[in-house]
């Protein structure tokens, strides 16, 4: 049976530019610079943090949870 090569495609992820996560962050409610946002991230989720309450913190994109 031959084996097929595949080509290299992109995923949907890989699309050019900043990433949404990046982006978030310099977004950041309380304007850190991306370098300070990262940092603190770190410290929290060294201090037992949940990823769903250091994106909420920090990196809050989510369009249904703003006030109208």
């Amino acid at each position: 049976m031959a084996t097929r090569t595949m080509r290299a495609a992109p995923d949907a992820t890989t699309a050019p530019g900043r990433s949404r996560a990046r982006i978030a962050l310099l977004n950041n409610p309380y304007g850190l610079s991306l370098r300070e946002a990262r940092a603190e991230a770190r410290r929290c989720a060294a201090n037992g943090w949940q990823l769903w309450e250091i994106r909420l913190r920090f990196a809050n994109d989510r369009k249904d949870t703003t006030a109208q």
